[in-house]
């Protein structure tokens, strides 16, 4: 999940993921989830090696979610770049915070790792997983896009009340036909930003599923005119950012 914020276009078209439950997946409706993200700021002299490394815990996350540890983990390489961003990121998720910080114990070892060493910034989120959506995959690549953005100081119950309510469905609808493989909404458990930050992670199997999601946000500001002022009176639009990568590995049990 690479960091930062979504515009309301954006978040409108990320709630077409769904909230659902799904056969094919694992989640249940109402629960909570915990979910942990790197950051990374590799030199581009280094990317071959640190991608390479990611690679090579992809097997000890695969045990974490055979033995029921984690519930979903991937990697991304970041896409659209900023000048002084990340270019890297991992992730990983958990039904329960002790759950989550055994995943992390699992693999803090290979923090000192030299791909790791070389990188020049790094951050960590810990985060509460307010909604999730996931098909059953055990081996995906794709695009994953993420957004973030600020409630305005005392509509954080009524944001998070808007996207649940609202915007569920049309999560819901992509979750079920495909479109989309995953979706989180999230605010801090560990508060390194201000409060009221959220953010929302969706991601797509390829290129024309990020069209059809596209077109699917379209419709829906189309079908509800209201959607785009109701977000503009809940949230600083000033602090509003996107963020786009390719899923380099992704799992979800």
């Amino acid at each position: 999940m690479l960091k930062r914020a979504l515009s309301v276009a954006t978040l409108a078209c990320a709630i077409l993921l769904g909230l659902a439950f799904l056969p094919q997946s694992a989640w249940a409706q109402n629960q909570d989830y915990f979910t942990y993200v790197s950051f990374w700021a590799v030199p581009r002299s280094e990317w071959a090696a640190f991608e390479k490394q990611q690679a090579d815990l992809d097997t000890v996350m695969q045990k974490l979610v055979a033995d029921g540890t984690i519930m979903c983990w991937g990697d991304d390489s970041v896409r659209v770049h900023t000048e002084d961003g990340y270019t890297h990121a991992d992730w990983m998720m958990a039904t329960s915070r002790a759950n989550l910080l055994k995943a992390l114990e699992t693999v803090w070892g290979g923090a000192t790792n030299a791909a790791y060493v070389s990188t020049t910034k790094h951050e960590d989120v810990f985060l509460h997983t307010l909604a999730h959506g996931g098909r059953t995959v055990s081996s995906a690549t794709g695009y994953i896009r993420v957004a973030s953005w600020q409630a305005k100081p005392g509509s954080e119950d009524a944001f998070e009340g808007f996207v649940m309510k609202s915007m569920k469905p049309m999560l819901d609808a992509d979750v079920a036909n495909g479109t989309l493989l995953m979706y989180n909404f999230d605010k801090e458990d560990i508060h390194t930003d201000p409060i009221g930050m959220y953010s929302l992670a969706v991601i797509v199997p390829d290129g024309a599923s990020l069209d059809k999601f596209m077109a699917d946000l379209s419709a829906a500001e189309k079908a509800d005119a209201s959607m785009e002022a109701t977000m503009d009176s809940l949230t600083v639009t000033d602090a509003h950012r996107d963020s786009f990568g390719r899923v380099t590995a992704y799992q979800h049990k």
